[in-house]
């Protein structure tokens, strides 16, 4: 009896899973397709909608660039002609009323004129026509109370020296209407040179502008309109918007970005088709807006598109379509819920266990599962991973200790082998007759370049730089070795050519590993600016004299030191005059590398030092870093930079 229980239990189980198989698949297919019908039938929406709304905006664009450009002629022809004779004040008179006559399009036009142009007596001239009910009617501004110089559309065109659209501006008693003014500068020659002679102005009405974009007409509550250079609102469906706010004050009151953003982006000039969201100010709906730039005067025009409303009949349809779905997946749960127990038991039991396991505690008991299946199978996938973690984590903790270890000893030693050189600046406040400078920047926490200076009986400074050869710990052992040997001996000896004699002896002594060094070694008089130096294979220094010529000491010939015990050194010497300063520099400077293994180069070493020979050692030092990292970029720096300035002053 207990037999036939158990296989009857273990039965439903196997079922349960085909089941939960069957009904994963079926809620997979039915998921899918539910998904894939609703972004199909949206993406074609959405295309037939940017479609129709770059047609919309292209369109009426179009219209608004015909009958802007067919204004913009009128004054354009005309200006020739004015320019190319000379008119009486009547005749200029009959022009302006022939522009109105004959251009229904254009509202009001003026004639200005520069001071005294016409008239030695006359400082304004400016005659104005406009369109009324009992025909065109001329008038002439008085000066005083219309000073037309100081006008935005006599001025900007004036000084951009090209034909221009103002913005549109509410013009009260010629009209009382919305105008928008092209202004044409007019030039002519005098004493063989063109110059500048007056402003010839064309007024349209934007009234048919509104009626054209207001005729616009999205959906239920889509809608245009038209924005000016700043932003200003030109026409919208909302008339006490027009003229009394712009894009960025409506969004300002609304706290939208979005509206923000695409108001910048109109005033950039900038195009898109239905790609922005953003909540419209008619409806306060989420909507899509496209906008596209008018060339002629820098103004746009935006459509609304409302999404609740081009996206109703397909949310209609997966509404519907979603309901039929659930019902039937229901329905199928309803049927497999009854046999689901016997099997979610064990997977709830793994799933604490996995999570405590994700906690950290390797320790925790796994569920007993003794059926022979993919269940038994995650139970030992899981021993198996538990028993991997627990090692991984005890080998990671041995690793990163050590890691931590070895990080901490290199930043140790990093900062011994910093504090060994000198590295306040200025090192002799008290002296007058010099001024020194120097920078190490190694290429990894330690590295194997060098630089030292010290006062040798008061009158002489000694100082030197060198580069190792190799990076890391080995060569800045090798450097401390070295700057050490180097005090000890300038204390003893005279001259550097028997410091660097008394070094490489010392350095090539058991030197196993065949380490070596360049070297530089000199001793600087501080009241004659005569440096007695040796080169040890190092880079060779640069002069640079007080009338900013540049020179670079010749290449000694000498080898590095710690290759040869018994090689003798000699020197050599150089006088500095006051003003001139000495610049040396490891290989690290003229080797550094950008991304396509380009050198900075000694070239343009020279020609920065050069250029900088103002500057102090300082300045110098750090004009000549800037240009490295200018050069290096994104690369990895490769080697150790090193550099030292020094002035000399001489005596007072």
């Amino acid at each position: 009896m207990e037999s036939s229980q158990k296989n009857r239990k273990r039965k439903k189980g196997l079922a349960f899973k085909l089941i939960v198989s069957i009904f994963a698949s079926i809620a997979v297919v039915f998921t899918f397709l539910f998904i894939y019908n609703y972004q199909l039938s949206r993406r074609i929406v959405e295309k037939n909608l940017k479609l129709n709304a770059e047609n919309m905006v292209k369109n009426g664009v179009s219209q608004i660039e015909k009958i802007l450009g067919s204004v913009q002629k009128v004054p354009d022809n005309y200006s020739k002609m004015i320019e190319s004779t000379q008119f009486s004040k009547k005749a200029m008179m009959e022009i302006l009323q022939q522009i109105i006559e004959t251009n229904p399009e254009i509202f009001s036009a003026a004639l200005a004129y520069e001071p005294y142009l016409l008239d030695p007596d006359e400082k304004f001239f400016m005659a104005y026509c406009y369109r009324s009910d009992h025909g065109c009617k001329l008038s002439f501004p008085d000066g005083g109370q219309y000073d037309y110089f100081t006008m935005d559309w006599y001025q900007i065109p004036r000084e951009l020296n090209r034909p221009l659209w103002s913005e549109p501006f509410y013009d009260e008693g010629a009209g009382n209407i919305i105008k928008s003014t092209y202004s044409v500068p007019l030039y002519r020659k005098l004493s063989g040179e063109r110059e500048f002679i007056g402003i010839l102005r064309a007024d349209v009405s934007l009234a048919w502008l509104q009626d054209f974009v207001n005729s616009i007409q999205v959906y239920e509550t889509g809608y245009g309109f038209l924005i000016s250079q700043t932003g200003t609102m030109v026409t919208h469906p909302i008339r006490d918007l027009i003229m009394n706010e712009t894009i960025f004050s409506i969004a300002e009151e609304q706290g939208s970005k979005q509206l923000r953003e695409i108001g910048r982006n109109m005033v950039r000039g900038e195009t898109s088709f239905a790609e922005i969201e953003y909540h419209n100010v008619k409806t306060g709906l989420l909507s899509w807006i496209a906008y596209a730039p008018i060339e002629l005067n820098g103004w746009s025009i935006g459509i609304v598109f409302p999404v609740n409303e081009f996206m109703a009949d397909i949310n209609r349809l997966f509404t519907r379509v979603l309901i039929l779905g659930l019902s039937g997946m229901l329905f199928i749960l309803l049927i497999i819920i009854l046999i689901s127990r016997t099997i979610t038991s064990p997977l709830r039991s793994l799933n604490k266990a996995s999570r405590k396991i994700a906690g950290g505690n390797f320790e925790v008991e796994l569920p007993e599962i003794k059926t022979r299946d993919e269940l038994k199978d995650l139970r030992d996938s899981f021993d198996y991973m538990q028993n991997q973690l627990a090692e991984y984590i005890v080998n990671l903790k041995e690793t990163t200790s050590a890691r931590e270890k070895i990080e901490s000893e290199l930043r140790i030693a990093r900062e011994i082998q910093m504090g060994m050189i000198p590295h306040i600046f200025p090192p002799f406040p008290n002296l007058s007759q010099i001024d020194l400078y120097a920078m190490l920047k190694p290429a990894k926490e330690v590295g194997g370049d060098l630089y030292d200076f010290f006062l040798l009986n008061g009158n002489y400074l000694c100082f030197t730089i060198g580069d190792v050869s190799g990076k890391g710990v080995p060569a800045s052992l090798f450097m401390a070795v070295t700057r050490t040997l180097l005090r000890s001996v300038a204390s003893k000896l005279g001259s550097p050519a028997s410091f660097v004699d008394s070094l490489n002896e010392s350095l090539s002594y058991n030197n196993e590993s065949s380490m070596f060094v360049t070297t530089f070694v000199g001793i600087l008089n501080l009241q004659t600016g005569e440096i007695h130096y040796t080169n040890a294979g190092h880079n060779p220094p640069v002069i640079i004299r007080n009338n900013g010529n540049v020179e670079m000491l010749e290449i000694s010939g000498l080898i590095p030191v710690g290759l040869f015990r018994d090689f003798k050194y000699t020197e050599s010497s150089v006088n500095l005059n006051k003003g001139d300063k000495l610049f040396l520099y490891t290989d690290g400077v003229t080797e550094a590398e950008d991304t396509g293994k380009n050198l900075f180069s000694e070239e343009r070493l020279m020609e920065i030092l050069k250029n900088s020979a103002g500057e102090d050692p300082a300045g110098l030092i750090h004009q000549v870093m800037d240009n490295i990292t200018l050069h290096v970029g994104d690369n990895v720096q490769s080697d150790d930079i090193t550099m030292m300035s020094i002035i000399f002053y001489g005596e007072d």
